[in-house]
């Protein structure tokens, strides 16, 4: 699997792809805000692991397999995001879902992706959940979480 951070290149060298752009490493790296010796580690990895074909010196090309990755990379993250915004949890967004991305299992966004679909299909659920969330809830499961010295 990738990292986060080679997820972000292969992301960003799917859309240029997309775009019909060609794509040279420099300007990946001036994109990205990345340092291009970090950026042509990066692109030697990923042509390692058979996502790009990275040749020095000639633009980058995005594989099958890569389009593949990318695709679901986006797909992911537009449904964690999505989930996130039914929970309405904007406090520590982006750790959340950098935390979500890193560590669920793709059986566990299987079941994230029926309750989205799900609420989808029954938006009063949403309408529901926020008036429910708003009360005091009499009935909990979580304890609360100890306070650090």
């Amino acid at each position: 699997m990738l990292s986060s951070s080679l997820e972000q290149y292969l992301i960003h060298i799917y859309k240029l792809s997309e775009q019909g752009q060609e794509i040279k490493s420099s300007e990946l790296s001036t994109e990205l805000n990345m340092p291009l010796k970090k950026t042509i580690q990066a692109l030697q990895r990923m042509h390692f692991q058979k996502y790009i074909v990275y040749l020095a010196y000639q633009p980058i090309t995005i594989t099958d397999k890569g389009k593949e990755m990318a695709k679901y990379l986006i797909s992911r993250d537009e449904l964690i995001d999505e989930f996130l915004d039914i929970l309405q949890l904007t406090n520590n967004r982006e750790e959340e879902r950098e935390g979500m991305k890193q560590f669920l299992s793709y059986e566990a966004l299987e079941s994230v992706e029926r309750f989205v679909c799900f609420v989808r299909q029954y938006p009063e659920i949403i309408n529901r959940y926020r008036l429910y969330s708003k009360r005091k809830m009499r009935i909990k499961i979580l304890e609360p979480l100890p306070e650090e010295e």
